[in-house]
């Protein structure tokens, strides 16, 4: 079986998962139309990087999907650490889950920097490491969880397959070590920092693992993740950041 068949078979999964979950739909759709509000207005194109299943397309009906692969569900396969764009010539990059499969998350974010207009925006829906979602990544999740890793140094953080990964990156890069972001990228500046997903998102076993709530409790759990807002930095399994090309 091809690197294609394979990643076109594990979406497939994701996708009927989508299908049969209301929950992780209602909070993706929250996440997205989130997302869609930090987006920079004015000229210029908008990208998808990893759009895998496509569903963030129902909330950015204009968006280009690319993916690593050819797939059933993107506009055109791009390579976001070797973006095919002209310097300055996109106004929003965007990306779900993505930036912690890629093995030099650092040459991606040069290459946004350098794609993005001035005022143009990188929004990206990643993972969080959270004292209380760092022990479901560390023990109970798919992918890796490697903390340690150094996020700024020239090495292959994961392999080349799509969907292998390191889920601690995005919190190492834009939380823990975002002064030293701040140097290396200094026109890319990060405007918005934000943690989501508490408890709604663990019990709806997002798309892999068993739901742990039935169908019928979405509205009462999407009514308490609002309440917990100022619990976010102990217990959220997701951050939604956005950067701006100044």
């Amino acid at each position: 079986m091809t690197a294609t068949a394979t990643l076109i078979d594990e979406l497939q999964v994701q996708r009927r998962a989508w299908e049969e979950r209301p929950l992780v739909r209602a909070l993706y759709r929250d996440w997205y139309a989130r997302m869609a509000s930090l987006l920079a207005d004015g000229d210029g194109l908008t990208i998808e990087i990893g759009a895998g299943i496509g569903t963030l397309r129902e909330s950015l009906p204009g968006v280009v999907a690319t993916d690593v692969e050819p797939t059933p569900w993107c506009d055109r396969v791009v390579d976001a650490q070797d973006l095919p764009y002209e310097d300055g010539s996109l106004a929003n990059v965007v990306g779900v889950d993505v930036l912690h499969h890629l093995p030099r998350p650092l040459r991606f974010l040069a290459e946004a920097q350098r794609a993005l207009r001035r005022g143009g925006r990188l929004v990206l829906l990643e993972p969080y490491g959270s004292p209380a979602s760092t022990l479901s990544y560390r023990w109970l999740h798919h992918e890796a969880w490697e903390p340690s890793a150094d996020p700024f140094a020239d090495v292959a953080h994961s392999s080349d397959r799509p969907l292998d990964a390191n889920g601690a990156l995005p919190t190492l890069l834009f939380f823990r070590r975002a002064d030293e972001l701040r140097r290396r990228l200094p026109e890319l500046e990060i405007v918005h920092r934000e943690r989501l997903a508490m408890l709604a998102y663990p019990l709806s076993g997002g798309f892999t693992r068993r739901p742990l709530v039935p169908a019928r409790a979405t509205r009462r759990l999407l009514a308490l993740e609002e309440r917990l807002g100022a619990l976010a930095p102990v217990l959220a399994f997701r951050c939604l950041v956005a950067l701006e090309r100044r």
